[in-house]
Formats: C-alpha cells, structure tokens, sequence
C-alpha cells in the first residue's frame, strides 16, 4: 500500500501559508480516563463541539500557531449518566465554564521533526502554562491537497483544574486517577482560510 500511495502523495498540492480555521469533520478532541472501582476500568469520551484557528506555514513550520476552544457542554461518554457526571459543579462545571480554551504562545521544531507547542490550557477558570507534544501528518485525501493534521496527545494533572470530584458509577464510589489523557487531532479546513 505504501507504493500506491506514494504517486498520490507526490502529486498532491502542499496546503499554502495562511491562517485556517479548523475543519470539524477532519478533527477530534477526545480523552481517556483511569478508574478504580472493584478494578480498574478505562473510559473514553469526546467533545462534540469546539472550534479554533491555525496558521501554518509549510516553509516556517515553527511559526504554527494555534487557538483551540472546546465546549464543555458536548462532553459524550457514550454513557448519559457518565456524561452528566463530568458536566456538573463536580467537574467541567459546564454552567458556570461553557468553554476551555488551549492558545500556543510559542512553537519549537524538534530534531525527529516533530513539534513541541507551549501555551496557556485553561480549563475551570484556571490558566497553567503546558508544552505539549505535536506530531504533523500528511493527508491528501482531501481533494488532491496534501493537508497536514496536527495530532498530540499528553496529560493533563485534573486536580490542578479544579476537577476534583468523587462520582458513583452504578452506586458504587470511584477513584479516578488524577492524570488525564487528553487526544487532539486538529486539520484546516480548505474552504474557509482566512487571509
């Protein structure tokens, strides 16, 4: 598969310079969280609504800037019970904190090529300065364009947001781990770039 894919690739058009907002269909924010009740048990959820910008240059690529706003009331567990859970005073707090927002201040190309983003996470009111991980890959399914998708995943520590609280699943208590694994994958949509 890697040789016919590799003439398509070739031929495909790399993204130009410019500032995008992202494109929903192509990205995803998501997370996994630990637990322990009788075991240890593993949850994944996704936002199904947020919103962001990215300005790419592919000849500068440590000058990608990007502005990543989630809303916490889309938060789906695949589980209504679990989902309002995490949308209560106890966690996101969805009333009072309808958003978080992740802003990269500055970008660093490291030596395998991949990127090192720090910026402001801000999740319950409450800001902390993080570097996170970035991986770029190239997808030219979209129209004969090879457009990058900017993939990361690291952790976050939930307690030092605020999200401190002790649910019951099925009655029963349940500890959560503090660390969070937290899953983006952010593309920019070809139709709407912004100039």
């Amino acid at each position: 598969s890697i040789v016919l894919s590799a003439p398509s690739m070739a031929g495909a058009q790399a993204l130009p310079a410019g500032n995008y907002t992202l494109d929903r269909a192509s990205s995803a924010v998501g997370f996994t969280i630990s637990a322990k009740m009788l075991f240890k048990v593993k949850r994944d959820g996704t936002f199904k609504d947020f919103t962001g910008d990215l300005s790419y240059d592919p000849a500068r690529p440590a000058d990608t800037h990007m502005d990543l706003t989630v809303y916490t009331g889309s938060v789906d567990m695949d589980n209504a019970e679990q989902a309002q859970l995490l949308k209560s005073g106890d966690f996101f707090d969805v009333e009072h904190f309808p958003t978080m927002h992740f802003v990269s201040a500055s970008t660093n190309t490291m030596p395998d090529g991949t990127f090192s983003m720090t910026g402001d996470m801000t999740i319950r009111g409450v800001t902390k300065r993080m570097t996170i991980p970035v991986r770029m890959r190239r997808d030219s399914s979209v129209g004969g364009v090879s457009m990058p998708v900017f993939e990361s995943n690291f952790q976050i520590d939930r307690t030092e947001f605020g999200l401190n609280g002790v649910p019951k699943w099925g009655g029963l208590k349940v500890s959560i781990a503090k660390k969070v694994d937290i899953h983006i994958a952010i593309a920019p949509s070809l139709n709407a770039p912004g100039r």
